[in-house]
């Protein structure tokens, strides 16, 4: 939990516009920088298509700190069944 949420700190608070509802550069980094550490080697391929995923999906209006939580319980699951929780909760943010 506690990695949670240093990770979704640096993604979400990681750039000066913090507040803004955009998909910023330094926040795309941070969040791949964060989720590659989190994730594990086996899983590391899964952030960038999650950062593409979650551009996508502000420009559309969905919430980013939503996406962000739910994109990190993708990118930590144990087990597939964890995975495709977290998968649902990301579609429906």
């Amino acid at each position: 939990m506690r990695l949670k949420a240093i990770f979704l700190t640096i993604a979400i608070f990681g750039s000066s516009c913090a507040a803004s509802p955009e998909w910023d550069g330094s926040q795309k980094t941070n969040f791949l920088r964060a989720c590659r550490r989190e994730a594990g080697y086996d899983k590391q391929d899964l952030c960038t298509p999650l950062a593409v995923e979650i551009e996508e999906r502000i420009k559309q209006g969905a919430s980013k700190s939503c996406l962000l939580f739910a994109a990190n319980d993708i990118a930590v699951a144990i087990n597939p069944d964890e995975q495709e929780q977290a998968r649902q909760q990301f579609d429906s943010c």
